[in-house]
């Protein structure tokens, strides 16, 4: 259910949007070649990360002595990239944004580390607000070496034209199933159209034996939600449960969510499935506290896992649900990956968005294109770079989320729970482990029977493998 993080995360109050800019630092290493990287928060007698460590990933960054104009966006001393996020969308100011937040705290660390085999990353910050996706990916088609890090909200907008300019990515999140499932995309934490995450799903008829015969589905009326609920409705008909409610609400926002809640308390819902923006859901949550009726459990996205979503809900947040391939903030202690990634935020970015999952992920695209990148050397050209990163089989973004296979486009099967309370979110007590932090089963994937359409495909657009530079 990762994917359902597609589906918006809450805005940051402010957010600069027009034409794009280049975001990546120019900052130069320490005298002494090195930088700490991790805000100097280690404990006592603990090593710093070296320069250009992440997690358990040895040298990803650095120094180097790569030249030659290899390919469109590349010179000797620097790689151009593009970004695409939805920040700018109106209808909600900050959307997405640590999207790019995550991109500016990579590249800063990474260019003061050396860059990647001593080329700088030059990252431009290509804002669609929301609705302008494919206008985006013609910009990028004309000027970047890729796309890293991106997610957009419509992203089913631009696959052709994606396409057409043989234009590689390895995105932050993907949504629609024409991005899951088009060519020349490697993801970090793939989701496939034909199956689905469903941890959560048997963690929560184990708890509350018997509400899986009252369940309720609420999405927004934007096709990629709509898209994202139909597989949730399709997992639940598999796993035996019994849905007596599915409506659609207004994305941007409902004047009124009393109907909505009068209705699944009318129809006796006592597990909801909600897919969509995390403060539409708080709103939701208040709605139904007003009326006096709490079911048993929301199942909600992986995006709710943001302290906004608090602020906004309050004391109505109870028994919300979330399942997390990649480890939370607040769990920042108990794994050396999310704590570097906090204080990389907290030396190059203050003010970003460090607690939002979407970033994190985002952050392991930008891993995973940086390794695919030193791999090939001075021969960074897309064929090369597109290659190495098919060639990753098992990828965890140095600790940051469970191990995917981004080659085979295969999610993780190890999953976390996580719930909501009005103080923070916590790791339920009855929820066990088996690796580490995660549960791992091949139980925890299940295949779906639902057409769901296909991805986007050279072929499709008139174009081959052979095509890519």
């Amino acid at each position: 259910m990762a994917v359902l993080a597609g589906g918006c995360t809450r805005g940051a109050d402010e957010v600069e949007t027009g034409a794009a800019a280049p975001v990546a630092a120019d900052g130069a290493t320490a005298a002494d070649g090195s930088t700490s990287g991790n805000g100097g928060t280690q404990a006592p007698g603990e090593q710093a990360p070296a320069a250009g460590d992440f997690g358990d990933l040895k040298g990803v960054c650095g120094p180097g002595d790569a030249s030659g104009a290899t390919a469109q966006g590349v010179t000797d001393d620097a790689i151009q990239v593009g970004t695409i996020a939805d920040p700018g969308f109106i209808g909600r100011p900050g959307l997405n944004q640590e999207i790019f937040d995550a991109a500016e705290v990579f590249t800063s660390w990474c260019n003061d580390a050396g860059g990647i085999n001593g080329r700088k990353i030059e990252d431009v910050e290509r804002d669609a607000k929301l609705t302008e996706y494919k206008q985006r990916i013609t910009e990028s088609c004309q000027e970047d070496f890729m796309l890293v890090g991106s997610g957009g909200v419509f992203d089913e907008t631009g696959q052709e034209e994606r396409l057409r300019c043989m234009l590689p990515e390895i995105p932050g999140f993907q949504v629609s199933p024409e991005a899951r499932a088009s060519e020349l995309s490697v993801s970090p934490i793939p989701a496939a159209i034909d199956e689905l995450q469903v941890g959560l799903f048997r963690y929560l008829e184990d708890e509350f034996p018997g509400s899986t015969d009252r369940v309720g589905f609420l999405t927004g009326n934007i096709g990629s939600l709509v898209f994202v609920d139909a597989q949730a409705q399709d997992a639940a008909k598999e796993l035996g449960w019994t849905s007596v409610y599915q409506a659609q609400y207004n994305s941007t926002g409902e004047a009124s969510w009393t109907p909505f809640a009068e209705a699944l308390s009318s129809d006796k819902v006592e597990g909801v499935v909600y897919t969509g923006e995390p403060e539409n859901l708080a709103k939701l949550l208040q709605a139904m506290a007003d009326i006096g009726y709490e079911p048993k459990w929301v199942l909600a996205g992986t995006n709710v896992i943001d302290q906004g979503f608090i602020e906004v809900g309050g004391a109505a947040v109870n028994n919300v649900y979330a399942v997390a391939s990649i480890v939370p903030p607040f769990l920042a202690a108990d794994n050396p990956a999310t704590q570097q990634y906090m204080d990389l935020f907290a030396e190059y970015l203050p003010d970003g968005k460090d607690q939002a999952l979407l970033g994190y992920q985002a952050f392991s695209g930008w891993l995973l294109f940086a390794t695919a990148v030193k791999e090939c050397g001075s021969d960074v050209t897309r064929t090369c770079v597109y290659e190495a990163a098919r060639g990753i089989t098992d990828w965890t973004g140095g600790g940051l989320n469970a191990a995917t296979n981004p080659g085979k486009n295969e999610g993780p099967d190890c999953m976390m729970v996580v719930e909501a309370t009005p103080k923070g979110f916590v790791v339920p007590d009855d929820f066990k482990p088996t690796d580490g932090l995660f549960s791992c089963s091949k139980d925890n994937i299940i295949k779906l029977t639902g057409d769901y359409g296909s991805g986007t495909t050279l072929e499709s657009v008139g174009k081959s493998i052979d095509d890519l530079e």
